[in-house]
């Protein structure tokens, strides 16, 4: 902005000084980020570093953006921005089981409704598994009950070497 004044009032001494507005700093009020340092604290919260944060932000890219991201990552202010934005994004991700049950219970009831057998015992059954009524269960059988010298001898002639040896550290 060429040319634009501001009016500066010094009420000490009672005088008006006109000052160029590119020559001042504006500072937010304590509390408040600007538009850069929230975007900062968005993309930050997305998990991207300081450098690309910072880029993506709008400052100046390369290894200027990497200082600053730094720099801003230490604020406090842009700290507790970030754990709002990530306290935000958990309650967003939050499922409550009741809602979710009588979810599935209005999915089963309009797959019966339309016929879709299928899809309603499937919904009943997330229903179940939702409401902790099925119980994962792994089985593992032991189908080979070979000893140590015998499955030695077997590799030993894939290989197409004779066992001469046995090593008794495997017993």
């Amino acid at each position: 902005m060429w040319g634009c004044r501001r009016k500066r009032i010094d009420l000490r001494l009672g005088m008006i000084y006109h000052t160029s507005m590119t020559d001042q700093k504006t500072k937010n009020p304590i509390g408040t980020l600007s538009v850069k340092e929230r975007l900062f604290a968005r993309y930050k919260a997305q998990g991207y570093s300081h450098g690309k944060s910072a880029e993506l932000a709008g400052y100046k890219a390369g290894t200027s953006a990497e200082k600053q991201g730094y720099r801003l990552s230490k604020k406090a202010d842009i700290q507790d921005e970030i754990a709002r934005i990530l306290a935000e994004q958990e309650t967003r991700s939050l499922i409550d089981r009741e809602s979710h049950l009588d979810e599935l219970a209005k999915l089963r009831d309009k797959a019966v409704d339309t016929g879709q057998i299928g899809s309603a015992v499937t919904a009943e059954h997330y229903r179940g598994k939702v409401a902790n009524l099925y119980t994962e269960r792994l089985e593992v059988s032991e189908t080979n009950k070979e000893s140590s010298d015998e499955i030695m001898t077997r590799i030993s002639k894939l290989l197409g070497k004779e066992q001469t040896d046995k090593d008794s550290s495997l017993h």
